[in-house]
This record gives structure tokens, sequence and C-alpha cells, in this order.
């Protein structure tokens, strides 16, 4: 069932990317998590996509940002370590590629040479340990196998962000806002402006009024996603009966009758099969 909007933390990503609309969170948060210092930063565009299908994509709520060195910033919260229910593999990872691609061609679309990409850096503050390590932070760049101080120097990096770490050496803010993602635990300052804006955010009409939406978008969306796995598997059910048929060489009326397929269709799978059809 959906959270409750006024029941909401700053886990759930919908609330998350309203509260990093605030420039001065979005900045220190940035700043505290990649240990980095930023003068300004520019927001490009917020973006919402719902997927029909609960696959690696799923919900994308987007605050892009960008500094004043043009780097591009883009981050998430992220609660569940999904799992792909082909190979059993976490999502994340995969998930990470289609974030850069997606930002890599949204910058080549305003008219940049590629050879002028700006540098990104795709950021997903977990509410797990995908790596099972404890570490606070997984930063990721593409290296080379045959020797790592080789580095391909593409731009890109992936900062996945560990709330529940216990190695590594990150901020003191950043540590208490590691702890407000998993307790609601004010420590500081930071963490007390963050709280503040989450309740000023979840006083907002309009944004409720939008999380509303997105929720019976979502609920379309896994209720779409369920009809076509049923019709799916029901398919597959009507084709292994009339594969069983084929083989005991039943006639094609009766085939036909049992396996509710059309005749084109048990011609099709009698071919597949190398099986034949029998009048």
């Amino acid at each position: 069932m959906a959270t409750k909007f006024e029941d909401l933390t700053i886990q759930n990503n919908f609330l998350f990317q309203h509260v990093m609309k605030n420039e001065r969170i979005c900045k220190r948060l940035i700043e505290e998590l990649l240990n980095i210092k930023i003068v300004k930063l520019t927001y490009h565009h917020t973006e919402e996509t719902i997927e029909n299908s609960a696959d690696s994509r799923g919900i994308r709520l987007d605050v892009i940002v960008a500094d004043e060195n043009n780097t591009h910033y883009n981050l998430e919260m992220q609660v569940e370590n999904r799992k792909s229910k082909y190979t059993g593999e976490p999502l994340l990872p995969k998930r990470t590629r289609y974030y850069q691609s997606s930002l890599d061609m949204d910058l080549l679309s305003k008219g940049q040479d590629f050879d002028k990409l700006n540098p990104t850096y795709i950021i997903f503050i977990c509410a797990f340990d995908l790596f099972n390590e404890g570490r606070y932070v997984y930063t990721f760049k593409n290296r080379c196998l045959e020797n790592l101080d080789l580095e391909l120097n593409n731009g890109a990096t992936v900062t996945i962000i560990n709330s529940l770490g216990t190695k590594g050496n990150i901020s003191p803010r950043a540590k208490n806002f590691l702890e407000y993602v998993n307790d609601k635990i004010v420590r500081d300052a930071f963490t007390q402006e963050i709280a503040d804006e989450v309740t000023r955010v979840k006083r907002n009409s309009e944004i409720r009024r939008q999380y509303m939406l997105l929720e019976m978008k979502l609920h379309d969306a896994r209720m779409d996603g369920r009809e076509e796995g049923m019709i799916e598997a029901q398919t597959k059910e009507r084709q292994s009966t009339a594969f069983d048929m084929l083989k005991d060489k039943e006639p094609l009326a009766k085939i036909v009758k049992y396996s509710r397929l059309r005749e084109e269709e048990v011609y099709a799978l009698a071919q597949a099969n190398g099986l034949t059809v029998i009048e």
C-alpha cells in the first residue's frame, strides 16, 4: 500500500527530491557527501518519469544541478535493493548506467560536442549496503583492469552512499545526515534545517496533490504490469498444452479446443519445434 503523504520521510525519493529543490540544502549535502566546495548551484530541470513495468528504470524523479564549473550532479534516494527477476542480481548498478546515458544524452541534446561533455556525478543515497562491505561511500570511475592506476578519465563518476555504513572517512555533517536518513534523528543545525524543510514541503497542498497523482500513476503501472504478466503466463500454459498434444499427435481441432490457441498459432508452434500438425 502507498505510504500516506503525511507519513513520508526523507527516505521517500519524492519527498527527498522536493527537499533538494532547496538550493542551500542541496549544495551543502553535495559538498558534505563528496568533500568538495561549491560556489553556486544551477537547477537544470526536474523530471518525472513513470515506466509501465517494474524493470531497472522504475520511477524516475530527478533534480539535476550544476555547479559554477558546469559539473553536473544527479541525486536520488534509494530505499529498496531491487533485484532482477531474470538473474536475481541487484538492479542498481545498471540503473546507474541508464542514468549516466540519460544525463549524457541530455547534455548532448543541448548542442555540445561529445568531447566537451561536462563532468558528471551520479549519486545514489541508499538505505542499504549494496556491496556488504560496511563503507559509507563507494566511488566508481572507469579504470583499466590490467593497470588499476590507469583511469579512462571520461569525466563520469558514480557515488553510492550507504546510510548504514561504519567504515571510511566522511564529515561529521555527512554522518549526521545519514543518521537522519535512518532514524529521523536531528543532531546538528544542518539536519534541523532538513527536518524543517521536510515539514514545509509536507504542508504544501500542491506537492501533496502531485504525490497523490504520482501514486495513482504508479498503481496503474503496476496493474498494467501484473496484467501483462498474467497474459504471458496464460500464453505459455496454452503453448505448453498444445506442444504436448502435438507430440502425442493429437488432431488440430482437438489441440485448438483444449489449448485455446488459434490454428495459425498451433502451426507456428509446430514449425518452431519441428513437429507435424495432424489435420
